[in-house]
């Protein structure tokens, strides 16, 4: 399991920060987004190839697509520029859906 301690973190606001996020994700750095509570969490990990941590309550080292079904889900359609930017960097995604986190890495 990868160390998160030391990654940035960007607090989502209503997608303020998502250029900063999508910049971050295409040059290849990891970053730790902080989504609103009360956010929609309900993907089917399967389907982006998660594995799951239950002892975490995580779904992890999941497809960038993923980020694409929450953005739909929680009407946030800067979510998916960051999907298309997890794409191209062929980053991986972790869900915290406990801690209100997107954790996106390689």
């Amino acid at each position: 399991m990868m160390a998160r301690d030391n990654l940035p973190t960007v607090d989502w606001q209503d997608g303020q920060n998502a250029d900063r996020v999508k910049m971050q994700v295409r040059r290849e750095e990891p970053v730790i987004m902080k989504m609103p509570l009360g956010m929609d969490w309900s993907v089917d990990g399967g389907e982006f190839k998660c594995t799951a941590d239950p002892d975490r309550g995580m779904q992890c080292d999941c497809e960038g697509g993923l980020l694409r079904k929450l953005a739909e889900l929680n009407n946030m359609p800067e979510l998916k520029e960051i999907a298309d930017a997890c794409e191209y960097s062929s980053s991986r995604v972790d869900i915290d859906p406990a801690g209100a986190r997107i954790i996106v890495h390689d």
